[in-house]
């Protein structure tokens, strides 16, 4: 098999992953019996795994083809802004202007910061709850950027490596400290001492402990994350450059620190989701997963981004509609609804912005080039 098939099954992944998010939502709002099969839907929310694994996975293929840092910030400006903005107003207009959801933030100043795509950076509140994805993805964007311009992706191995040990020792030490909260064991540390009495001293102190935190979090940690991209990082070294025994230990390590990140009622089945889908992958990768390679998988991989961005809008607009049915038709119905306007809106809006960005963007380089 060719390996671009090999990405066709992969982009079905995804397209499988964004209709289990839609389904998770979309089941979310209602309240079922014990053991009813919607109320299983509720798991479904750990198929964003993918998009993270996926994420590690082509960034390579990305950085290894760059000519210049511009070009990665702007095939992923193109990619994802154009979408992205409709994504934004839709909202905004639904939630906080038509009344017909509960907005998550009526600050003029978080849904500015939502219009750039900052509110990751400045503190706002995001205005629609899929976002949180797209930050963390342009936080790991910026970490794989910075990587490009040390001219270390040769190295990635060895990063990943150093990487993946820093966050299991977190982990542990995490979990060493649950310990000794509920033992009363007290482990010696060393605590930082404000030695000026002076409030400035002391903001100075607080403030350089909070910027250190929010480094942690978001780009080393990745909000908790890093495990999965660093482990679509190896999925692909392991295509490209064959299954080196230190690659699958740090894939093993990803998933120690998946164990050990989660929380005690969610690690079992999470870590599990995150083995199946890493042998999902790596089964794509190598050409063995070809019953994914058909064209409804395809197609849903195909509108997945708007599909993923768009589906609560849907969901809102359409909910009192479909009261008169029973709720698991009514869902079966939104589900569906929301796949024709992802299908509509990938063709009408995310594809052409996102071709316009990159002629402007060609234009401007070849004028620049000529003028040269």
């Amino acid at each position: 098999m060719k390996d671009t098939n090999r990405l066709i099954e992969i982009d079905a992944l995804r397209g499988i992953a964004a209709l289990a998010i839609v389904f998770f939502h979309y089941a979310s709002s209602y309240k079922w019996a014990d053991y009813h099969l919607y109320g299983y839907f509720r798991y479904l929310e750990e198929f964003v795994q993918i998009f993270f694994i996926i994420s590690g996975f082509v960034i390579l293929i990305s950085i290894n083809r760059l000519k210049r840092s511009l070009d990665f910030i702007i095939g992923r400006l193109a990619r994802l802004y154009p979408m992205y903005l409709f994504s934004v107003i839709t909202t905004v207009l639904i939630t906080n202007v038509m009344g017909m959801a509960t907005p998550r933030t009526e600050n003029i100043y978080d849904i500015i910061r939502n219009c750039f795509l900052v509110q990751g950076f400045l503190g706002g509140e995001s205005v629609n709850i899929v976002y949180w994805t797209l930050v963390l993805e342009i936080f790991f964007y910026i970490i794989m950027l910075t990587i490009y311009k040390l001219k270390a992706a040769k190295y990635i191995d060895i990063i990943c490596g150093v990487w993946i040990l820093i966050i299991v020792l977190n982990a542990v030490k995490a979990q060493l400290s649950i310990a000794s909260n509920i033992f009363n064991i007290d482990y010696p540390t060393q605590i930082g001492v404000v030695v000026s009495p002076e409030l400035l001293m002391l903001n100075i102190s607080s403030f350089a402990s909070s910027f250190k935190d929010s480094i942690k979090n978001n780009y080393i940690l990745l909000q908790g994350r890093a495990m999965l991209f660093i482990a679509g990082i190896m999925l692909y070294q392991i295509k490209m450059q064959g299954g080196k025994w230190y690659r699958w230990v740090i894939i093993a390590l990803c998933v120690t620190a998946k164990v050990l990140d989660y929380s005690s009622d969610a690690q079992i089945y999470s870590s599990v989701f995150f083995i199946v889908f890493l042998l999902l992958m790596y089964l794509a990768t190598i050409g063995k997963l070809e019953i994914l390679a058909i064209k409804p998988f395809l197609f849903l991989g195909s509108i997945s981004y708007a599909l993923y961005l768009t589906h609560l809008q849907i969901g809102w607009l359409f909910k009192s509609t479909f009261d008169i049915f029973p709720p698991e038709i009514a869902i079966l119905i939104r589900a569906s609804l929301a796949v024709v306007a992802a299908s509509l809106l990938t063709s009408f809006i995310e594809i052409p912005g996102m071709n316009l960005i990159k002629s402007q963007y060609k234009k401007l380089m070849t004028a620049k080039v000529t003028s040269s």
